[in-house]
């Protein structure tokens, strides 16, 4: 149904819907509250203490590296958002703009990709370990507010890369809060110096802890690591295969080793990333917390007792190599600290899942166990990683690997289980938890985690619930897809996969809801899209959600990454 408000002289019509499911049989709103530019993604989505809410337009025009003369990305946030205020209210789909469009408050950009800092760099610009320029992203995903006071405060937001270009950048801008509203100190703002952590790779979204440290995702992790370095990856030639290239990988570690002046190692990607000291007028101290795990991090969420993490791995087994087994789908994982607010050591699980009956994605749900991948610290993975950094490209030699192999994981798997699972009448040995830690994902597959969820995006919390985004419900979570082989990348249609329901391409969301443990043992659909027409989505519900955000108030905010063949403007949400 519709119903109307007027606010401030224009007439919004309110997309008001009744959502149900399993998990909360109560009447839910979906309400439209904001819309994007043209090819821009809603991402960003972050608030304060303040109530303030951040959000970012990225790649408008559908490009994620800026030039002079295109639409840079916008960085700011909405004035005067209120989530009571737009309760049971909303927009209508506005015409094509290059503006962000509000149902209430209005749309303040703090800075667009490409505006000229203070010290002369670029926003968005990221810069090799000389200090030269490389590209300027126009993909700013994670912003994470710091105070600094009552009406003062660092944005710091993370850039993605540009489009296969992996190397990314972290800007901080310094806020001023002036009749109730925040402007940006372009002139005192800046791009921080990741030198120290040889720099981030296809970094994405993420969530200021609750002790008050930005934590960003490092949402690419090259689930092929066995190709990294493989001479056709770094010879002259940096076209992809589909386009007639020879890479065989779609994002480029030719990237980071052109941002750091030698070869790269990919064992120092693919991590959550602590900005400690976050308020100090220098550079932050960045960690890269090696206990999380490596996988294709999209960003945690942090349960009240600051141990327990909930970890989103956002990857498809649609993207697997006609060669080379270089995709899959993605994993749930949780990460338990040893100690309160310290995220450099503890216990990594990777979650099981056990579908109901049935495949309609409205109304089915899983069960969820989990299972212990290892316990380190940050301390002794890096140890490990160390005994990578010398592999050259000329170490490669098609078949194998001289990085951590299929056959060192399920090694691993089959020391740690005590079970022959290659079926080669023994049971193998292995000293020590490195696949758990360099190679996640896989040792996940290999100890019969569930690897089956297609695009797992934004993970948010309040309280003791959590939220789970899927961009779509398909490839490797469609019931017709079958089985894929975590080692090979091969399907098996005759093979039942853990995830098996009718195809959903606008996605949906999840909810889980913990005891005082913590602990997630159920998923249920809370919020799913609709395909019309074939393949575009009901433009009166949320599609493809990406960026994800629980308020205080309950209500759970939904950022679109749908593109323009699904929706005509990708749009921010409110479910209540």
């Amino acid at each position: 149904m519709a119903s109307y408000l007027r606010l401030f002289g224009a007439i919004y019509v309110a997309a008001v819907l009744s959502v149900s499911g399993p998990a909360n049989a109560d009447q839910k709103k979906l309400v439209r509250i904001a819309t994007m530019p043209t090819g821009a993604e809603v991402t960003g989505l972050s608030s304060n203490a303040f109530g303030d809410l951040f959000v970012n337009a990225q790649h408008p025009g559908g490009k994620n590296t800026f030039k002079d003369g295109l639409k840079p990305a916008l960085v700011g946030y909405i004035a005067g958002f209120d989530s009571g205020a737009v309760s049971g209210t909303g927009m209508a789909i506005p015409p094509l703009s290059d503006r962000v469009k509000t149902a209430v408050g209005h749309y303040v950009t703090f800075a667009k990709a490409g505006d000229i800092l203070g010290d002369g760099q670029r926003f968005g610009g990221v810069y090799d370990t000389s200090g030269d320029l490389m590209y300027i992203s126009n993909a700013p995903d994670f912003n994470g507010f710091v105070s600094l006071g009552a009406n003062t405060g660092y944005l710091y937001t993370a850039w993605e890369g540009a489009g296969r270009d992996g190397a990314s950048a972290v800007s901080r801008l310094l806020l001023h809060r002036k009749g109730g509203i925040w402007a940006a100190d372009v002139a005192k703002s800046k791009m921080l110096n990741l030198q120290s952590i040889d720099g981030g790779f296809v970094m994405c979204s993420g969530v200021v802890t609750p002790w008050g440290t930005p934590l960003m995702a490092e949402e690419y992790f090259y689930y092929g690591t066995e190709v990294w370095n493989h001479p056709d990856n770094h010879d002259d030639d940096e076209r992809a295969g589909f386009r007639g290239g020879n890479d065989v990988s779609y994002i480029k570690p030719k990237s980071m080793n052109k941002y750091l002046g030698r070869m790269s190692n990919p064992y120092r990607y693919g991590y959550m990333i602590e900005a400690n000291n976050p308020a100090s007028g220098g550079e932050p101290d960045f960690v890269k917390h090696y206990a999380t795990g490596r996988l294709s991090h999209e960003t945690a969420a942090i349960m009240p007792d600051m141990k327990t993490l909930y970890m989103s791995d956002d990857d498809s087994g649609a993207y697997v190599g006609k060669k080379y087994n270089t995709a899959s789908g993605g994993v749930f994982f949780k990460f338990v600290a040893d100690i309160k607010g310290d995220l450099s050591a503890g216990t990594l699980y990777a979650a099981k899942l056990t579908q109901d009956a049935g495949s309609s994605p409205q109304s089915t749900g899983f069960d969820v166990d989990w299972i212990m991948l290892g316990h380190s610290n940050n301390a002794e993975i890096a140890t490990w990683i160390k005994e990578y950094d010398a592999v050259k490209i000329a170490d490669y030699v098609d078949g194998k690997s001289n990085y951590v192999s299929n056959s060192d994981v399920r090694a691993w798997a089959e020391a740690r289980t005590g079970k022959d699972l290659d079926g080669d009448g023994k049971i193998a040995t292995f000293g020590d938890d490195r696949p758990a830690f360099l190679e996640s994902r896989k040792a996940a597959a290999a100890l019969g985690a569930t690897n089956e969820w297609d695009k797992l995006e934004g993970v948010t919390s309040h309280n003791n619930t959590v939220y789970l985004g899927i961009s779509a419900i398909s490839y490797p979570m469609d019931a017709s897809w079958g089985h894929l082989d975590w080692a090979t990348g091969k399907r098996d249609k005759t093979n039942s996969a853990a995830i098996a329901l009718d195809r959903e391409d606008c996605g949906g969301i999840y909810v889980a809801t913990t005891g005082s443990d913590f602990n997630i043992t159920r998923l249920d659909p809370y919020v799913i899209g609709k395909t019309v027409d074939g393949k575009r989505c009901d433009p009166n519900r949320p599609a493809s959600p990406d960026n994800i955000l629980a308020l205080s108030d309950g209500s759970l905010l939904i950022g679109e990454d749908a593109g323009r063949k699904k929706h005509v403007l990708d749009m921010l949400w409110m479910v209540r």
